[in-house]
């Protein structure tokens, strides 16, 4: 079969291409592997069938090799660890300011100057920050998130599912409602993907079981 001149096997082959020139744009490193695996398996799998054993090898090889990345990151048990600070702290403003482009892109309404006024914490992975997290008190139940920033590297979903654990820290504080604004950007279907649910301008979680 023939598409626009070229034949189907020739598609599939870019296709290939694209795929693993793709991964290597990802600051995540398991989308990565996952895009990488898509694109060397479809690789080898062209090299077969046109006859090439070396591409073949090479790219079979690779998608092994992710596989066998990708289920040693599954099976670690990570240290997740969420501690308060202070608003003032040194290493928030340093943190802070290396990411400032991305943070004004994901959170528009979040202004640096109102951190003294908010509850910061570290969002820690096997003793490393990878994370800050800001937020106030709405009332003695409710704690609004004003900030909730991972580093791209670690986008993986993980210190989100820890952090909005519905038996997790912040059941032990006594929260039994999440809320975070409508920012209009990714970080609303990551919100939702941790199962927040939008009402209007605002999307709220109930944790501890209620």
């Amino acid at each position: 079969m023939v598409y626009f001149g070229l034949p189907l096997i020739e598609w599939f082959g870019y296709l290939a291409s694209v795929l693993v020139a793709l991964s290597l744009t990802m600051s995540s490193i398991v989308r990565l592997r996952w895009v990488n695996l898509a694109g060397a398996t479809l690789f080898a799998t062209y090299g077969f069938i046109i006859g090439s054993f070396p591409v073949a090898l090479l790219n079979l090889f690779i998608a092994l090799t992710n596989i066998f990345y990708l289920v040693k990151m599954y099976q670690e048990r990570d240290d997740f660890k969420i501690i308060q600070l202070s608003g003032s702290d040194q290493y928030v403003a340093c943190f802070l300011e290396a990411h400032e482009e991305e943070i004004n892109e994901l959170f528009p309404l979040f202004q640096k100057a109102s951190l003294p006024q908010l509850e910061v914490f570290y969002l820690v992975k096997n003793a490393v920050p990878i994370g800050i997290l800001a937020g106030h008190a709405v009332d003695e139940e409710t704690f609004c998130i004003d900030l909730d920033f991972v580093r791209p590297a670690y986008r993986d979903f993980r210190m989100g599912n820890f952090t909005y654990d519905p038996e997790g820290f912040f059941h032990t504080r006594g929260i039994r409602r999440l809320q975070a604004p409508v920012c209009g950007s990714k970080h609303d279907q990551y919100l939702e993907r941790m199962g927040f649910l939008k009402k209007e301008n605002i999307y709220e979680k109930h944790v501890g079981g209620r």
